[in-house]
């Protein structure tokens, strides 16, 4: 993986007092003093002119935050003027040379939100770099917790990039936070008029069907963890829908954070495509940790040496 040489951080304020994003980052940068936070504050009810007016008033805002985050010793104020505030946030995320992002979950209204996406729901769809989603700055985020990483070992096209991107992302914050690292391979139930997906280690599909499809999917979940040093013990695998397996998972476990891939390789039933990591997020208490693209995050060799 790339070198990062400067731990940059960019998070999107919200219009109030109510800033978990931003009281997220301050807590790690109590942890991790040299990171650096831009504070982005993108503004979509502006005109010419109210537009300079408008920037006067927000710069004073982020300075008052600035003031009352005083862990964050690196502090980037970044006001942006746009209509679409998510579009806007995505360019800037890929524009600048940031290591993560870092937004506020949206209260989910379930009518409205069936015909127009929450700012988070459009941001973790298409943003190019690593995600952290904060639901409640207030949460139990007490040392110690586990960092759940989900992965489908069954999905189409599975991406081996994307697990080691993930893997790293848990690995740091459990370091730093002295947590422990879980792994969980949801595996959500074959439906035999579903052509999507990865049928072989199915035990009706499968020559091997003297084996259950659990204890293959276990098989896989002991290599990846042998391969990363990770304690079998925290390995577990769920027959299930990913919305609903691994919220119970991360209230068994107590869990902080779940670090995810999200990409809709397959169609809306893939187990793991977008949505399904915006359903795990309205049923957690922690934080989700969303990947969507591992390619920029290795090296042309390291790319080369997967091929």
């Amino acid at each position: 993986m790339k070198k990062i040489d400067k731990f940059r951080i960019l998070v999107l304020l919200k219009p109030g007092d109510n800033q978990p994003a931003i009281e997220r980052a301050n807590e790690f940068a109590r942890f991790m003093p040299d990171i650096e936070v831009t504070a982005c504050r993108i503004v979509n009810d502006f005109d010419e002119v109210t537009k300079q007016s408008l920037e006067q008033q927000m710069l004073r805002e982020l300075s008052a935050i600035a003031k009352s985050h005083p862990n964050i010793q690196h502090f980037v104020p970044k006001i942006l003027f746009a209509k679409n505030v998510p579009e806007a946030f995505v360019q800037e995320a890929a524009a600048g040379d940031y290591t993560m992002a870092i937004i506020s979950a949206n209260r989910r209204q379930k009518i409205k939100d069936l015909f127009i996406s929450t700012i988070d729901s459009q941001v973790m769809r298409s943003i190019s770099i690593p995600l952290l989603v904060v639901k409640d700055a207030n949460a139990p985020q007490r040392l110690e917790r586990v960092i759940l990483l989900a992965i489908d070992f069954e999905e189409d096209n599975h991406d081996r990039q994307l697990d080691e991107v993930l893997f790293q992302a848990a690995k740091i914050f459990a370091d730093e936070f002295n947590g422990e690292i879980h792994v969980a391979n949801c595996v959500s139930p074959l439906n035999r008029g579903y052509m999507g997906g990865n049928s072989s280690p199915s035990k009706m599909l499968s020559p091997n069907a003297h084996q259950r499809r659990s204890d293959i999917h276990q098989a896989f979940l002991d290599e990846y963890a042998k391969r990363h040093g990770i304690d079998l013990a925290h390995t577990h695998v769920a027959i299930g829908r990913v919305d609903e397996e691994i919220p119970r998972l991360c209230a068994q476990l107590e869990a902080r954070m779940v670090c995810m891939g999200s990409a809709a390789r397959s169609g809306l039933l893939s187990p793991m495509n977008s949505s399904a990591s915006e359903l795990v997020l309205e049923q957690i208490k922690g934080d989700i940790f969303v990947v969507n693209d591992a390619q920029r995050y290795f090296t042309d060799e390291d790319s080369s040496a997967e091929n």
